[in-house]
């Protein structure tokens, strides 16, 4: 039972860095300005490219961020336990001050959309409670999810009147001049893009702790909520298959809802954006639900005859989650960016950008199934744990 519920963990979040990729392709091709938009989508609105816009945004986009913001909270207690245990806190702090430094090189370097050093710093805040009870734990975390998604709506109608209308002429030619600028930087030789990649980084960082820190505080929520639903056991498989089967009906209810409001949006020939804006608050209000049910169904695979071969198949990617994660940031900008290789920044459309994390997703699963064949664990993973605990043999015997 040890080993089914360490599978189902791993699975988990094989799960999420695979579904992230979907999200985050679109970022790593095109000026954050378009990425997810429709009427700046620069490409055209061709029924293939909705097709798989209303895909990734029903069914991916943010539900994976959530899901493994909970499993970084479950990791927390992993590693360094409720507290009490000097050694153990010791580790875990080392543990998260490591992959501050290595996101911070990975945003900088490797990618601009890097989440890692938030999750590092927010980790660290979150150890000062994770001696708190499950029940305490998941209040915070339910609490604080619902406060920042009211405050969001409070702000989303009180400009409302602003937004009931087509976006605006002049909106669209600051963004054109915006995207051209940002295409010119990311697509011109290996030098310009790394500028261009550092400073857009870089203000991704520091917009994201100007107050209220919106980005940090969601983060924070989802790993509150995750270590209470660890020390419920219901992130290891513990909880009853009605509860499963619970989760899933709930989840799966509100992707109708999220899936009604996003078609509403597509078919209205304007995309006024407050719609557009509505549907985006929906997909972040109801993200955790949609994560859960993702876990229902996985845990339900996990105990079915029929269906237990998807989690085997995932739980490698899973442990192999945080080589996995930086090796799909080097795919995207190897085929993206200047000077790395063949520059198809701002080049290709949503079909093709689907098709290249169809074939990633291939890949890791077969590279993840023959590395830890032969392996314990990541080579990264490997690395990393270097900076907080004793050497590990790499190596099966």
């Amino acid at each position: 039972m040890v080993k089914d519920r360490i599978v189902l963990l791993d699975a988990l979040r094989g799960l999420a860095i695979l579904g992230i990729m979907l999200c985050n392709i679109p970022l790593a091709f095109e000026p954050e300005h378009v990425a997810e938009s429709v009427p700046f989508w620069p490409h055209g609105q061709t029924p293939a490219s909705l097709a798989v816009w209303w895909i990734t945004q029903v069914f991916f986009q943010q539900k994976f961020y959530t899901l493994f913001g909970l499993l970084f909270g479950a990791s927390i207690l992993l590693v360094g336990g409720e507290g009490g245990d000097r050694a153990r806190t010791a580790m875990i702090v080392k543990r998260l001050a490591a992959l501050l430094v290595i996101g911070l090189f990975h945003g900088l370097v490797i990618w601009q959309g890097d989440v890692l050093w938030t999750y590092a710093l927010v980790g660290l805040l979150a150890l000062l409670v994770r001696g708190w009870s499950a029940r305490r734990l998941l209040t915070a975390g339910i609490a604080l999810h619902v406060a920042i998604n009211g405050w969001d709506l409070w702000r989303m109608i009180s400009h409302a009147a602003r937004f009931d209308q087509p976006p605006p002429a002049d909106l669209r030619s600051r963004i054109a001049t915006d995207v051209a600028t940002e295409t010119a930087g990311f697509s011109g030789d290996i030098v310009t893009s790394l500028t261009r990649n550092a400073h857009d980084y870089w203000d991704f960082v520091t917009g994201s702790l100007h107050w209220p820190p919106i980005w940090p505080l969601i983060v924070l929520a989802l790993m509150l909520s995750g270590m209470g639903l660890f020390k419920l056991g219901w992130l290891q498989g513990r909880a009853s298959p009605a509860a499963h089967k619970a989760l899933a009906a709930i989840g799966l209810s509100t992707l109708v809802v999220v899936g009604a409001g996003l078609s509403l949006y597509l078919a209205v020939p304007s995309k006024p954006m407050v719609m557009g804006g509505f549907s985006h608050w929906m997909q972040g209000a109801t993200a955790p639900a949609v994560s859960l049910a993702y876990l229902g169904l996985l845990a339900l695979a996990a105990r079915s005859p029929t269906w237990k071969a998807i989690p085997a198949v995932l739980a490698p990617v899973g442990q192999m989650a945080f080589t996995n994660y930086l090796a799909q940031s080097v795919i995207m900008t190897t085929l993206a960016y200047g000077g790395r290789g063949p520059t198809l920044y701002g080049q290709l459309d949503r079909p093709a950008l689907a098709a290249i994390v169809l074939a990633s997703w291939i890949a890791q699963i077969l590279w993840s199934h023959w590395w830890l064949r032969r392996f314990t664990m990541g080579p990264l993973e490997w690395l990393w744990r270097l900076a907080y605990r004793a050497p590990t043999p790499l190596r099966r015997a």
